[in-house]
């Protein structure tokens, strides 16, 4: 399928997950254990990435190639602007240090001009706090990145842990993320916004569960950046007919469509939005969720850092 006749955005996906499967097999030599077209569990999911992906991020020039591989396949599909994460453990997968890998991202991002790139720290919910807070304060001080998400199995530990990494975050003027409210309920949706002090949830579909919690997400404008594949995939939603970004849209929610793990998805934008049409939008809502997106690079991106 080819791109969507649409400038687009991609503001959920992770860099690592982000990079086209079969570059992946050209780094190993080999071809790797077929996808599932929906994963049993999240376990098995994580299994996959840590068993088949993480081991192939073994040197530097294995990096570039993966980082080039994930920033390309945005410019083949048309984006023009993503906040793309990277895991605040990767540098030390290779003993760098955040400067060190900055430096790389850096130098990839300018080989790309077609796409803006705002990279973004991506904390695992199972980092200890006081761990992921000197991790971050280091990749905050290199300058490069614009924005913090926290992700991995929702239902661990305490976000209110957390509190003081984002205040971080916030008083450097980047965006503020995390997952939440993919297979958790209304409540951790709004409790998340709340106590994290929010400008986009990642994911965010079980708002649709609580109106008032609709309700108070598009009073506030906080964007759903949601993965519609992602989400059937893993079990979140039965099909994309029975997907709940329509009931959002109709409740005034904003909301954008993303990639997530195109790596093991193998959906681009350009197929989510075309996706969007099995979930009942109209070509005109779907040019509204297009929009959506482009208004995060218009208005909160130049709100942080631009590098």
């Amino acid at each position: 399928m080819g791109t969507y006749p649409f400038k687009k955005t991609d503001l959920h996906c992770h860099g690592f997950l982000s990079v086209p499967l079969k570059i992946y097999e050209q780094v190993a030599g080999r071809v790797l254990p077929p996808l599932p077209k929906v994963f049993e569990s999240f376990e098995i999911f994580n299994q996959y990435i840590f068993q088949n992906l993480v081991p192939l991020i073994s040197n530097k020039k294995n990096l570039r190639t993966l980082i080039a591989g994930a920033f390309q396949r945005l410019v083949e599909d048309g984006v023009v602007y993503s906040e793309m994460s990277f895991d605040i453990m990767v540098a030390d997968l290779l003993g760098l240090s955040a400067s060190e890998f900055a430096e790389i991202l850096v130098e990839e991002k300018s080989r790309v001009s077609e796409v803006t790139i705002a990279p973004e720290i991506g904390m695992n919910r199972k980092l200890p706090p006081d761990e992921a807070f000197q991790k971050v304060k280091e990749w905050i001080e290199t300058g490069i990145f614009q924005s913090i998400d926290l992700y991995d199995d929702e239902s661990y530990g305490h976000i209110e842990d957390f509190v003081p990494v984002y205040q971080l975050a916030k008083e450097k003027g980047l965006k503020l993320k995390a997952h939440v409210g993919e297979f958790g309920s209304a409540d951790s949706v709004r409790k998340t916004v709340e106590v994290l002090d929010l400008d986009a949830v990642q994911h965010g579909i079980r708002a649709v569960d609580d109106p008032r919690v609709m309700e108070f997400l598009a009073k506030r404008g906080t964007v759903l950046n949601i993965c519609p594949t992602s989400n059937v995939a893993l079990g979140a939603c039965f099909s994309y007919e029975t997907h709940p970004a329509k009931r959002l849209f109709d409740a005034s929610v904003k909301i954008t469509v993303n990639s997530d793990d195109l790596t093991l998805f193998g959906v681009t934008v350009s197929q989510e939005l075309e996706n969007l049409k099995k979930m009942g939008f109209s070509e005109h809502e779907i040019k509204s969720v297009v929009e959506n997106g482009l208004t995060a690079f218009t208005t909160l991106y130049t709100s942080v850092r631009h590098v």
